[in-house]
């Protein structure tokens, strides 16, 4: 029987992820990085899809180069802190690409009943906050930013002096961990424990992807639909999602979405981190 999704990635020596197979185009492909060149093997179905049926695809890539980054790391003797249990990072602002923002919408509505009742309210309670908040400029008495990487370090800034918490983090740990957005796969940092705690004057420094699947699934979206790139806050994604329901059902060739999904992480890989 043949899986409903669209797209599933093959393991090692073959092995399926997901239990889909029959009738499937298979693309390979590499991707030169830090610790690499990693290996991929991705099925897909030869039928319509939604830009949400990617997202699964999308964890896939970022799990694997994140374990290739995090050994090359490792290597070189650098310390990673990022441990389980640690919610330094869940109050940062989380940027859902528009193919995560409706699968999270897809998620949380097959979420047992009291666990979506209590994912949307956290998301509105929060939403609520977000909005009531918002500055009008980022920027005080300087000039609103121009630039996409400014407005988004202080707009980023901003977030972080709300201290909202995740709304999957429940006594410090996350209850959605295999479904996490791929800003959280894609955030890792060197240095200590007690930096991320916020004990002396130093940061923890970020460790630069060298490829980014969230900015590169965001910017499949922005050419499927013809459109801008858009990201969405983690809080606002349930209302955002509802509001935009109609794109959510779009549908184009699954062979050409991840024929192009490859060719933009290729090109990624290309540019230096």
């Amino acid at each position: 029987m043949i899986n409903k999704a669209p797209v599933m990635v093959l393991g090692e020596h073959g092995r399926t992820e997901n239990g889909f197979g029959g009738g499937l185009e298979t693309f390979d492909f590499e991707l030169d990085v830090p610790g690499g060149p990693v290996h991929f093997r991705v099925h897909v179905a030869q039928r319509p899809a939604r830009l949400p049926d990617l997202v699964p695809l999308a964890r896939t890539l970022s799990a694997r180069l994140l374990l290739v980054t995090l050994d090359n790391l490792r290597r070189e003797g650098t310390c990673v802190p990022c441990r389980k249990g640690c919610p330094a990072c869940c109050t940062y602002m989380v940027p859902l690409s528009v193919p995560e923002a409706f699968r999270f919408w897809d998620d949380v509505s097959a979420l047992p009943a009291d666990q979506h009742a209590r994912v949307s309210q956290s998301c509105f309670s929060a939403a609520k906050k977000i909005l009531e908040a918002v500055p009008q400029d980022l920027g005080g008495s300087e000039p609103a930013p121009t630039d996409t990487q400014t407005l988004t370090s202080r707009l980023g800034g901003w977030y972080a002096g709300l201290r909202l918490p995740c709304p999957f983090l429940s006594d410090g740990l996350c209850t959605s961990y295999q479904s996490r957005p791929l800003a959280c796969r894609e955030h890792l940092v060197t240095g200590s424990a007690a930096l991320c705690r916020g004990e002396g004057t130093a940061e923890p420094c970020v460790v630069p992807m060298q490829v980014s699947v969230l900015e590169c699934l965001g910017q499949l979206a922005a050419e499927l639909e013809q459109s801008e790139l858009e990201a969405v806050m983690l809080p606002l994604a349930l209302p955002w999602a509802q509001e935009n329901i109609e794109r959510s059902r779009r549908t184009w060739p699954a062979t050409a979405m991840v024929e192009r999904f490859i060719e933009i992480l290729q090109a990624a890989a290309l540019v230096p981190a």
